[in-house]
């Protein structure tokens, strides 16, 4: 007689997971690590390389939020570097991953304010089709949050929960610390220029120039090119000028004409 096999369990249909479950659990669908690449490390590069309105200005206007990129391209660059390290190696690299944690919160953290801050503009952009890459902040905010989950869930494998919350917590406060001290010391710069002798603009530009990239010049054309049509055409006008045109290739009386 053959058996009812009453004893075996019934396989039912699969347990579908939800959405913002299989954002955060710890092993990534392939269509994730595509979307982690894209908007984790290689459209945020793109953005930095060809920004032309958040913190780097156009031909038109300067940037919206230029005020602090050097404290962006710093955590940016930063956080890039160790997203790709991270969906590289992952889980072989055990106790860093509570250091890459605590740096993907505070660039996700980051990514998600910038992403809200632009958004109206990023709205309006999307008459033209360049205008959508103003929703890059707040994708790549969700990259870096749910990888930084990832991440410390790795590290947890490897080092107790006092040392990895230390860990991430250091880790943190210096992703935010390093990049806000080097955007102010380039602030007292740009106001050092603005109302200094000629000694201390010459050695306040010395500074700037090893520190270019980061430096957005159009806040001191706007602020020390109004001295020159007060008939204040001195030295120290001219040094700036000259560091201007050195680093921009303008003059700055012809980027101002673009504000009059």
């Amino acid at each position: 007689m053959q058996s009812l096999n009453l004893d075996e369990p019934t396989v039912g249909p699969e347990k579908r997971v939800g959405f913002w479950k299989r954002q955060f659990q710890q092993t990534p669908t392939r269509a994730q690590k595509k979307f982690d690449w894209a908007f984790g490390v290689v459209i945020p590069t793109l953005c930095v390389l060809f920004d032309p309105v958040v913190f780097r200005g156009n031909a038109l206007g300067t940037a919206l939020l230029g005020n602090y990129k050097p404290f962006a391209y710093v955590l940016g660059f930063v956080s890039i570097l160790g997203m790709a390290a991270w969906l590289l190696w992952g889980e072989k690299l055990r106790w860093a991953n509570s250091f890459l944690g605590g740096l993907f919160l505070v660039g996700a953290a980051v990514s998600l304010a910038v992403g809200f801050m632009i958004l109206p503009v990023s709205l309006l952009g999307l008459i033209i089709l360049i205008g959508a890459l103003g929703f890059t902040p707040l994708f790549a905010g969700v990259v870096y949050l749910r990888n930084g989950v990832r991440a410390l869930r790795s590290a947890s494998e490897t080092m107790g929960k006092p040392t990895l919350v230390h860990t991430a917590a250091l880790s943190a406060l210096l992703s935010f610390v390093v990049p806000f001290t080097i955007n102010a010391e380039i602030r007292a710069s740009l106001d050092a220029i603005k109302s200094g002798d000629i000694t201390t603009v010459n050695r306040e530009a010395a500074k700037l120039r090893l520190v270019a990239p980061l430096v957005n010049f159009d806040i001191m054309a706007k602020e020390c090119y109004p001295l020159s049509r007060k008939g204040l055409d001195t030295p120290e006008y001219q040094a700036v000028d000259d560091l201007y045109h050195e680093m921009t290739g303008n003059r700055m009386e012809q980027r101002m004409r673009y504000f009059d």
